[in-house]
């Protein structure tokens, strides 16, 4: 019987995802990030409709874009300005 070597695990890609249920923000968190950013603080872009903005624990900020205010969505967050801590 020949075993197989070890596969090493995927990773991924650095994500920072929230939760939003009827057009409020629920539970965020990074996913492959070391440490582990989460939501502070959440509001939508008064300038741009859909358009999420949300400062992580770390003091980063990051958006999101066409996010529905009904209903329920996971979306995925992108850095803002280079998602450098305010």
């Amino acid at each position: 019987m020949q075993f197989l070597e070890e596969e090493e695990e995927a990773l991924g890609t650095p994500t920072f995802e929230v939760l939003v249920r009827d057009g409020e923000p629920v539970v965020a968190g990074s996913y492959f990030m070391s440490p582990p950013i989460y939501l502070r603080e959440a509001s939508w872009d008064p300038a741009r409709a859909g358009r999420l903005i949300v400062t992580a624990s770390d003091g980063s900020r990051w958006h999101a874009e066409d996010v529905p205010r009904e209903g329920r969505a996971n979306v995925v967050l992108r850095p803002l300005d280079g998602g450098t801590p305010a």
